[in-house]
């Protein structure tokens, strides 16, 4: 299921995103800020289960969620959408995926994983600002699902029209949040208008823009 997170604040931190103009820093603080919406959204129809708590006056019911949640950002470009999930929600598991793509092939190869061997109890959700080709998505899919992952839920700020289209109809029990679905993939496998490598420019590492803004 594709689920538009059309909020008027999301839409202004995306404008920040994809203004070639912004620094890391910036950048980095609007993914972060982006981080809170995004588990808003995703726990927003979670089941939950009663507590006894005690109040400095008297006994009183509490709330704490059914489910046991996995987040798993995938490196690197991930990482920026990870902080909202660990302050807000303490005790949930943080999993990494490494996946690094050719950039002849545009196919993703998996370099690193740390996650726990059976996820049957879990419900995962990934963390990729990016779904271009769809490739890393589909391999992170993949990957748990090996692991008997109880539900998925994918956090993505843009997506390519073609690729979101064909992960939903691949998997429907997936439901993918995002921000922004573009229509157009360069050869170079970069979503257009996008907003360019969402690693580097988190990182700083961009030296030379990806986009050639006279095409």
């Amino acid at each position: 299921m594709i689920i538009p997170i059309n909020h008027p604040i999301a839409q202004i931190k995306l404008s920040i995103l994809r203004n070639k103009d912004t620094t890391p820093d910036l950048f980095r603080k609007s993914l972060e800020e982006l981080s809170y919406l995004f588990v808003f959204y995703c726990f927003e129809k979670s089941e939950m289960d009663p507590i006894t708590i005690y109040t400095p006056l008297e006994e009183a019911t509490g709330h704490k969620l059914k489910e046991k949640h996995i987040v798993i950002p995938i490196l690197r470009a991930g990482l920026g959408l990870l902080p909202a999930f660990t302050k807000l929600i303490p005790d949930i598991v943080v999993g990494i995926i490494g996946l690094s793509r050719d950039e002849n092939t545009l196919k993703p190869t998996q370099y690193y994983a740390n996650l726990p061997a059976n996820l049957e109890d879990f419900v995962g959700i990934i963390l990729e600002p990016m779904i271009a080709t769809g490739g890393s998505i589909n391999k992170a899919i993949e990957i748990l699902l090996e692991r008997k992952i109880h539900k998925i839920k994918v956090c993505s700020i843009i997506a390519f029209e073609k690729s979101i289209i064909e992960l939903n109809e691949n998997y429907p029990f997936v439901e993918f949040f995002v921000l922004s679905i573009d229509k157009t993939l360069n050869s170079k496998g970069y979503i257009v208008p996008g907003l360019g490598d969402a690693g580097d420019r988190t990182f700083g590492t961009l030296i030379n823009s990806q986009i050639d803004i006279k095409k």
